[in-house]
């Protein structure tokens, strides 16, 4: 295929589509969940003889599971460019200009990811650009610079 001054250097590969990106976010959800709760419940035995309340538990897992998110997400794209349900759907994520995902652009593109959840709003957001951008991008594709394609 030849390439174009005006074509990112990924134009050979397919964008992959909203329904693999989808599936690949509920595959992440089910294996975050399950590693969640692998290191939660240990971790939360060992703090309960010291009467612990509700409260503190919640707090506890609060933070612990927003900082295995950014962990997960973020080290994931970074080290491999997918995550494991990216792998499963074999989809990756590369920069706009054809490069592995980088650090710098595995945090700009979770941010919006860890901090906007599963809410409905930032779901329906990340689903209109997808859908209505060039190259498939959410919101956090957009400032990481990064796009993903089928493998």
């Amino acid at each position: 295929m030849a390439y174009y001054a005006d074509q990112p250097a990924h134009a050979g590969k397919r964008q992959a589509g909203l329904l693999a990106r989808a599936l690949a976010w509920i595959v992440d959800g089910v294996v975050s969940v399950i590693a969640l709760v692998a290191i939660l419940v240990p971790l939360l035995a060992l703090f309960a003889p010291s009467g612990m309340t509700l409260e503190d538990a919640e707090g506890i897992g609060s933070l612990v599971g927003l900082g295995f998110l950014f962990v997960y997400y973020i080290g994931t794209e970074a080290a491999w460019s997918q995550t494991p349900g990216k792998m499963v759907l074999g989809i990756r994520v590369v920069q706009t200009d054809g490069r592995e995902c980088s650090t710098g652009g595995a945090i700009a593109r979770n941010i919006t990811k860890i901090l906007g959840g599963a809410a409905l709003f930032p779901v329906l957001v990340a689903v209109l650009l997808i859908l209505s951008t060039d190259d498939n991008q959410r919101l956090g594709d957009i400032f990481g610079e990064t796009t993903v394609v089928n493998v």
